[in-house]
């Protein structure tokens, strides 16, 4: 077991959501996680398997929102969600 290893202190689920309703999620989620002093939290985002085309719009747009904010985050690991999640580290 890796002694740095970081656990997922709230996760949300942005399956379904349209662009607009993501990003108010996204936002008011992170917003709650810096108030309760969270360290890593995890978005999922889906990967698209379902959505027209197969081709997802969430995952890239939530780290458009991240960038924005200047976080730092990673694909959750592969059996965790792998690109279908997004790992945020807090600061």
């Amino acid at each position: 077991m890796n002694k740095y290893h970081q656990p997922i202190e709230a996760e949300t689920d942005l399956h379904q959501m349209t662009r607009d309703e993501a990003r108010k999620e996204v936002l008011d989620f992170l917003e709650e996680a810096e108030g309760f002093g969270y360290k890593k939290i995890r978005i999922i985002t889906g990967k698209g398997m379902h959505s027209k085309n197969g081709v997802g719009i969430l995952n890239d747009y939530v780290k458009e929102i991240l960038d924005g904010k200047g976080l730092k985050y990673s694909a959750a690991k592969y059996d965790e969600g792998g690109e279908g999640a997004i790992d945020v580290f807090l600061k």
